[in-house]
């Protein structure tokens, strides 16, 4: 098969490897830059007018914050786990609201939040 995008198939590429050689720590920080670049996309696609880029960067977005909210372990984790989780169900709530409404900020505000835990699950990288 031959892409009419080389660079389109080098990044697709070069996520995949990274996907297959990620422990599940980076599993999780990859799903997180990729919910957050799909939020960029999709405020940026509003503004824009590309209805269409934005519904599928949106879908996609929200289809990872599921991933996310489905990999929490509420037994063993705790108070941050149902934090989290609350956090994933808001996030979820507001990709929707901000899709149907044409929303960027409703996109850049959980992009925003997604942030914040990328940047602390960084941190605490097991050794």
């Amino acid at each position: 098969m031959t892409s009419r995008n080389p660079a389109a198939a080098y990044r697709s590429t070069a996520v995949e490897t990274r996907v297959h050689e990620a422990d599940p720590h980076r599993l999780i920080e990859l799903m997180l830059e990729g919910a957050i670049q799909r939020l960029r996309t999709a405020a940026a696609c509003t503004e824009s007018g590309d209805v269409v880029r934005k519904a599928r960067a949106a879908s996609e977005a929200g289809a990872i914050v599921d991933s996310l909210s489905g990999c929490l372990d509420l037994a063993q984790g705790g108070d941050i786990a149902q934090r989290l989780e609350a956090l994933y169900d808001y996030a979820a709530r507001r990709i929707v609201a901000a899709n149907a409404g044409n929303d960027p900020a409703g996109f850049t505000e959980v992009a925003g939040l997604l942030e914040e835990v990328h940047g602390a699950w960084k941190q605490i990288r097991p050794a």
